[in-house]
């Protein structure tokens, strides 16, 4: 094989670089807008590592499937199972009720290393929620270990002379259905896809059939890691998470890692193989396992992306020593075994403590802090309201009356149900409240930015307001602005609704959205609760949202902006009067939609009044 498989403290180096880009970009992306990538230096590093050791032993006719799969499972199982209890058993104290429920669904789905098609169909990597869920980044191991499931036996079906052909055709297939699949908008199930990572892999791969020697010259191999190098930086400072990838965008850097793999002798190498970089590159599993869940739950108690100075250090010294001891105590001692028998009695024993583990977090979870009422946690019982599918007639208010308005949004009017009661009711006014997550339903919407999940229900919902728009006699609009603001080809969609309206006669309200903290509500009640002491804050982006929207607002004779953000009600946010009205930091609940209502009437009633 080209470059061996004995030990090699450049490719620990290329392991310290890999880890290390990642730690940085979800420090803060903006620190190293392409650190992500670290994660694909990772799988050229498997790719080829793992396709040396499985020829070599080919070769010399002394591989088994059985025992291949087992120094997996022991190389990557036992850190890994705890990790998930730990996380769960700390996760369990601070994460509220249906924030733990969801992660119990993701530590279930990572148990199997299926978390990848979990993520896929939950989040956008890169959205800001993502940001707070302790197991996102078991993605990637269980794509590892989806592949090292495949590799093998492709490996052992292909003749020998054939593989660097078929390994190629298949990287080159995949990477043109990634561009098309990206093209499609289908950016996040590309992100956690086995197929579109496969590529990665195989470039590694591809590298461990290149003849051993063919860099003859040092010159030679300064050449190419210095190309190698290029590429690989270039791609972390140019790179960012706006780029459709993995497809083409990963091959620069892929390349660039095989590169450097090749050219063992270079100098780029030697400094890779400096003892600081070889000791990270030794740690570099037990630091990826845990600086994610680490980082997440500080994200996730303090509401703030950006860590400050105090809070980084606090990080990378915890990070660092969890690392270190799962290294020396758990990854290191549990990795080999005298036996195969003795090594699948270890990995079934952590298999089952884990799940053990996750059920009694469950337990702790529910018992540690008491719930809050329902109507506390929710903006209106799900069975009851048309946000993201249909519900019998989405009528609220008045439903007896013959005065229809028609309330449009995404969540943040699918949470004004209860308000919509209340001005309802007090304006003898009927009104239907059709939504959907993450999306305005207003035709036209470029629902191909949101996540894959929402988009069918985005497109449904649009088409069902589309039926009661004509009937209606005013349209309300209510929207996260903070977040479809920042869309141009939104506030363009938006403008022409409004203009679409005017020329049926028909007259349109937008609220404002409504104010912001930068941390759950509930979240404070559990930590306090537990003797920390949070305290809200505010966000101030939504200010400059709802300005933007007003502005636009301004432009149409038959349009009015109705912002209450700044009325006393809102002074003592998440509370009114000692009550909590938020469900979240920036949601009202059931009793905040319905005080919210109350205060709005005025307005409504002399909105409803001008339609006469």
């Amino acid at each position: 094989m080209s470059n061996g498989t004995q030990l090699r403290n450049d490719i620990q180096g290329l392991r310290a670089l890999a880890v290390l880009s990642v730690i940085l970009f979800h420090l803060n992306k903006n620190w190293l807008p392409g650190g992500f990538i670290g994660v694909d230096i990772f799988f050229v590093i498997s790719g080829f590592l793992i396709t040396s050791i499985i020829l070599r032993k080919k070769h010399n006719n002394n591989f088994s499937l059985s025992d291949f799969y087992l120094s997996r499972i022991q190389r990557i199982a036992p850190a890994y199972y705890a990790l998930l209890a730990i996380t769960a058993i700390i996760a369990s104290f601070f994460l509220i009720p249906v924030d733990f429920e969801s992660f119990l669904k993701s530590a279930k789905a990572a148990l199997l290393f299926e978390s990848n098609s979990f993520f896929a169909s939950q989040n956008d990597y890169f959205a800001p929620a993502a940001y707070e869920q302790p197991l996102l980044h078991t993605w990637s191991l269980a794509i590892e270990m989806q592949f090292y499931l495949l590799l093998p036996v492709l490996l052992l079906i292909v003749p020998r002379r054939y593989i660097a052909a078929t390994l190629s055709i298949i990287a080159i297939t995949l990477t043109i259905y990634s561009e098309v699949q990206l093209h499609k908008g289908f950016r996040q199930s590309i992100y956690f896809s086995l197929a579109n990572r496969v590529p990665e892999f195989l470039i590694g791969a591809l590298i461990a059939l290149i003849p051993s020697g063919i860099l003859k010259t040092r010159n030679k191999s300064n050449y190419a890691a210095f190309i190698g190098l290029l590429l690989l930086s270039s791609s972390m400072a140019f790179i960012n998470e706006h780029k459709g990838f993995p497809g083409a965008w990963a091959l620069p850097a892929c390349i660039g890692v095989a590169l450097l793999i090749l050219s063992k002798d270079s100098f780029v190498n030697q400094a890779l193989s400096i003892k600081p970089l070889v000791f990270v590159g030794a740690l570099s599993y037990s630091l990826y396992l845990w600086h994610w869940p680490t980082l997440a739950l500080i994200r996730y108690l303090s509401g703030a992306y950006e860590l400050g100075v105090n809070s980084t250090l606090a990080f990378a010294a915890s990070t660092f020593i969890m690392a270190y001891i799962s290294y020396k105590v758990i990854e290191t001692p549990l990795r080999g075994a005298s036996s195969n028998k003795m090594a699948i009695t270890k990995c079934l024993g952590l298999f089952f403590a884990t799940i053990g583990t996750l059920f009694l977090a469950s337990s702790l979870n529910s018992k540690l802090v008491a719930p809050l009422p329902e109507n506390l946690t929710r903006y209106a019982p799900d069975a009851e309201i048309c946000h993201s599918k249909i519900v019998g007639e989405c009528l609220r208010g008045d439903i007896s009356s013959n005065k229809t308005l028609l309330m449009v949004g995404d969540s943040h009017a699918a949470q004004l149900n209860y308000f919509a009661d209340v001005v309802g009711n007090a304006t003898h006014t009927k009104i239907s409240v059709i939504s959907a997550s993450n999306c305005v339903t207003i035709p036209g919407f470029d629902s191909q930015r949101i996540v894959d999940w929402a988009r069918a229900a985005c497109n449904s919902q649009i088409e069902e307001a589309k039926k009661y728009t004509p009937g209606a006699a005013g349209i309300i609009i209510a929207g996260m602005w903070q977040y479809q603001s920042a869309s141009t080809e939104f506030m363009q969609k938006l403008d022409e609704f409004i203009s679409e309206a005017d020329k049926r006669n028909q007259k349109v309200l937008v609220l404002a959205q409504v104010p912001m903290m930068t941390l759950n509500p509930q979240r404070i009640y559990r930590a306090n609760t537990l003797g920390m002491h949070l305290r809200p804050s505010m966000n101030t982006e939504w200010v400059k949202a709802n300005e933007k929207v007003r502005n636009l607002t301004a432009t149409h004779p038959n349009a009015t902006f109705l912002d209450l953000s700044k009325d006393s009600f809102f002074k003592d946010i998440p509370l009114q009067d000692d009550t909590l009205i938020y469900l979240d930091n920036h949601h009202l609940n059931e009793v905040g939609s319905t005080l919210y209502g109350k205060l709005a009437t005025p307005a409504l009633e002399r909105f409803i009044k001008d339609l006469e």
